[in-house]
């Protein structure tokens, strides 16, 4: 057995894909059975290492026999090798998908969903209603937009197109009531725009790309 394997290929899957990869529940099972295959073993030579010692008397009690070292060494090895892959490959999914919600305030792209298990669309959807509640109730900054901004803007207003149908119209601060129809470009207040751009309604255009 290529102990390890599966573990590793698990975190290979990740700094490989550019945002998320689907989540590899082939890989997390198979990384399980491995821990519980070693579980197994390492139990093995330990009740093997007590009878030895009983037979001896027991005056080794307290003392591994030196030709059953190695191999319980492989497999404890083996078993906080896999915990820690399969540690890793969560605690990193699930940062990804703490930033997401405030990239998108709180909508989940059909596209990125695809690629989340379904306790990961439920963690988005709790941890988003924990967000929203925390934003509600944070008293005299109840008003404050916790989405926008998150860095700082190069410029108050951007060029944007739009390519998600059915956004219909918005108003803006500055520009009145702007009609939003799939293919159409529009500069306006950045502001007013963040989060259709977050959410992938709306693409932002460098200069070179206005039409």
């Amino acid at each position: 057995m290529n102990y390890g394997q599966s573990g590793r290929e698990l975190l290979l899957d990740l700094k490989r894909s550019d945002w998320l990869p689907a989540y590899s529940e082939d890989g997390v099972r198979t990384t399980l059975a491995e821990i519980n295959h070693h579980t197994n073993e390492l139990t093995d030579l330990v009740r093997a290492a007590n009878r030895v010692n009983e037979e001896g008397g027991g005056q080794q009690q307290q003392n591994i026999r030196p030709e059953y070292r190695p191999s319980m060494i492989l497999h404890d090895a083996s078993i906080q090798r896999n915990k820690r892959c399969l540690l890793a490959y969560h605690s990193y999914r699930i940062d990804r998908l703490k930033a997401l919600r405030w990239e998108t305030a709180g909508l989940l792209p059909a596209a990125m969903k695809n690629v989340l298990s379904e306790a990961e669309v439920d963690f988005f959807n709790e941890y988003d209603k924990l967000a929203s509640r925390h934003a509600e109730s944070s008293g005299s900054m109840a008003n404050l937009d916790w989405n926008a901004d998150q860095l700082p803007p190069e410029d108050a207003f951007v060029q944007v197109r739009v390519v998600q149908s059915g956004l219909g119209k918005i108003e803006t601060e500055t520009c009145g009531i702007v009609e939003l129809e799939v293919g159409s470009t529009h500069y306006l207040p950045r502001g007013d725009v963040e989060n259709l751009i977050r959410s992938g309604a709306l693409v932002q255009l460098s200069g070179e790309e206005t039409s």
